[in-house]
């Protein structure tokens, strides 16, 4: 990998806002003076990823400007990959934008090559400012214990959700030995081969669980260093590594440990209000901290952000909810009314989702964690631990809170319940079903708009098809030539 620069705008930021503007310097002459040197460039890159500074403040990593990797119109690419949405809506109209349509045809079947450019970029770029954060840290000195844990904790939260994240839609789940490519050290950036994958999760977890061990409550500017957020991430961790090749047999134990710490005590709410106001992180659902703490990412559309979002999803577009999501809610369940809407169209009915955050706004809020997920993944790992019985008293009373008139469950299949309601629960989330669906192997076909523009034409995705991993970028594989690609992509173009 080519020696980068990276580009430190120095702001004086308070609370994550932005006030003035300093001088330009580049990485290689930059000296780092102290402390606050370090935090200001900590709050440099949380203001880039907020509403706060929006377009105003585009600081860079090499080639990558700072976005959250997961923003808007990720996050509708991804939720046009999965089985939630029907895709059919395109073949009968041509009133979408240009834009709006090109996406729906590169990802109607699953070859969405943007999105893991994308996804490639943004997450690598806020990879090696962390690894710039943390060494310009240790090059400052004279910090205090807390000092170091608020900006240490922050940077190994951050970098290891964003290399878990290149893990799940890069990395092959049946395949170890393909992991990612990893280099934590800034002052040495030559390029690794793929690591497996488990050597990846070792990386992953052994951060975590180091700033699990600090004792410095966080500061207010932090936004990811926090003992719930930690642990809701090593329940993710934990989760979808124990399905995949790089499974050990703990992984479903400490996936209920962490799931469990977060929910102790814990009930699900069962009000239509509180399911509709989730997103807006006042409610306790939303939570995975203690109850002043809140974690979104929000987006401006009036900074530039979400335009492909607004084209796909805003006043209707493109929002219907595939009749196979859709005839898993009862009628007394009230995420039906609280997530959906219906309109008359054409002389029938059509069901939109309606989740905030696909909503036309001036706000966007991506949600990260919730406690409902805790809950989920809680069941899932006692039910993948034979202990079908807790499992089930836990299904029940998350069906209790969800459907008004749900008196107990009498199917057998407690587990295929549980994933079930995963489904209902999260759907339309940032990936979560596209990652689940990759786990679980699931296949599927849904009719769309043909490749060429004319007629439909019916897609398949096989279980465990090479496409759940996304191709590793071309430029990247040719640039640097150590890359193997995922099977099954050969030479991209």
């Amino acid at each position: 990998m080519k020696k980068v620069l990276v580009i430190v705008w120095i702001l004086a930021l308070s609370n994550v806002g932005c006030k003035d503007f300093l001088n330009l310097v580049p990485k290689n002459k930059k000296i780092v003076a102290n402390v606050e040197d370090v935090k200001t460039e900590m709050l440099m890159y949380l203001g880039s990823i907020t509403y706060s500074v929006g377009k105003i403040l585009q600081p860079s990593y090499g080639s990558s400007s700072f976005r959250f990797p997961l923003y808007n119109d990720v996050a509708t690419r991804l939720a046009l990959y999965e089985d939630d949405i029907d895709m059919s809506y395109y073949s009968e109209h041509s009133d979408i934008d240009e834009r709006s349509v090109g996406v729906y045809k590169e990802c109607i079947d699953w070859k969405g090559v943007s999105l893991a450019n994308v996804l490639w970029e943004k997450c690598y770029g806020a990879i090696g400012f962390m690894n710039v954060i943390i060494d310009d840290l240790e090059k400052a000195g004279g910090y205090t214990q807390t000092e170091y844990e608020c900006i240490v904790g922050e940077a190994k939260t951050i970098r290891a959700y964003y290399i878990f994240k290149l893990l799940q839609f890069f990395a092959p789940y049946h395949d170890n030995k393909l992991g990612i490519p990893l280099n934590l050290d800034s002052d040495n950036v030559t390029p690794s081969d793929r690591l497996s994958q488990r050597e990846v999760y070792r990386v992953i977890i052994r951060e975590l669980e180091e700033v699990l061990e600090f004792e410095t409550v966080r500061d207010k500017w932090n936004m990811f260093y926090s003992p719930g957020v930690v642990k809701a991430i090593l329940a993710q961790v934990y989760m979808f590594k124990a399905g995949s090749a790089a499974a050990e047999e703990s992984d479903w134990a400490n996936a209920e440990k962490y799931s469990g710490e977060l929910i102790e005590g814990y009930e699900p709410e069962n009000q239509v209000d509180v399911l509709s106001e989730m997103f807006s992180g006042t409610v306790r659902e939303y939570l995975v901290a203690n109850p002043n703490y809140q974690l979104r990412m929000t987006y401006r559309k009036s900074c530039g952000f979400g335009n492909l979002y607004t084209g796909i999803w805003a006043k209707g577009r493109a929002q219907r909810v595939s009749s196979d999501l859709l005839s898993m809610y009862a009628d007394s369940d009230i995420r039906r009314a609280a997530w959906f809407k219906t309109e008359e169209k054409e002389g029938r009915m059509v069901y939109y989702i309606n989740k905030p955050a696909y909503t036309e706004s001036i706000n966007e809020v991506t949600v990260l964690f919730r406690s409902a997920e805790m809950y989920l993944i809680n069941a899932e790992a006692k039910c993948r631990q034979n202990r079908v019985p807790e499992a089930k008293s836990m299904l029940e009373v998350f069906k209790q809170s969800r459907i008004l008139d749900f008196e107990g469950y009498s199917g057998q299949d407690v587990l295929e319940e549980i994933l079930r309601e995963r489904r209902k629960e999260f759907c339309y989330e940032i990936g979560t079903r596209w990652l689940d669906m990759k786990r679980l192997g699931i296949a599927t076909s849904r009719v769309g708009m043909s490749k060429e523009g004319e007629g439909s034409e019916t897609y398949v995705l096989e279980a465990n098809d090479y496409r759940y991993a996304l191709p590793i970028p071309t430029t990247i594989e040719l640039n640097y030539n150590k890359i193997e690609q995922n099977p099954g992509w050969g030479n991209l173009k």
